[in-house]
């Protein structure tokens, strides 16, 4: 099983997958736990350009090639192993951030679902970004060019609109209630 854990930065993907994995565990599947941009070299470029962005295009083609990447060293061989994949990001966010800076959804979506497996279950974590941006100072963090709060509602907007396996969280609410309905929808789906 293929689950992706999506949403803005801020929103809490991160903290959910990590406890999803724990979760899992606990009731005895094996779980491999992958986080996108991956430290290739494509996205260890990536990582660099967060203070410094590069055009739309520019980030498509990097995401593609270390999607690339992920897909064949870790998420198919874990898949093929027969483990759970939890992706902390995956192909989505491609679709909402670039298209969010003009690019067409349709074609990153064509260009992701002709490399990478689709997930069984898209788990979009949201909330607004004005919530999202005070977590991120709250963890100590200064909002990167990725974390402009009126790109974040374009953002959010297009990750709102996308219906393929998607599940919508609201992860406004406390982080035990966002576990216990992650936890619920995962379960439901296995």
């Amino acid at each position: 099983m293929l689950i992706a854990i999506e949403g803005i930065d801020g929103v809490g993907k991160t903290t959910i997958a990590k406890f999803l994995k724990e979760e899992l565990e606990k009731r005895g599947y094996e779980v491999v736990l992958l986080k996108e941009p991956t430290n290739s070299e494509w996205g260890r470029k990536i990582k660099a350009s967060l203070n410094k962005r590069l055009s739309a295009e520019e980030e498509l083609e990097l995401f593609i090639l270390d999607r690339k990447y992920n897909v064949e060293h870790n998420i198919l061989p874990a898949l093929k192993q027969g483990k759970i994949v939890i992706m902390d990001r995956y192909y989505y966010s491609n679709i909402a951030y670039q298209a969010a800076r003009g690019l067409d959804a349709e074609r990153i979506k064509r260009i992701n679902e002709e490399i990478a497996p689709r997930p069984d279950i898209v788990i979009l974590l949201d909330a607004p970004p004005e919530i999202c941006l005070e977590r991120i100072m709250e963890r100590g963090e200064i909002p990167n060019s990725f974390e402009d709060p009126e790109y974040l509602k374009k953002v959010r907007e297009i990750f709102k609109s996308l219906k393929d396996n998607v599940v919508i969280v609201d992860a406004s609410k406390s982080i035990d209630e966002v576990k216990k309905d992650v936890l619920r929808i995962v379960l439901e789906r296995i």
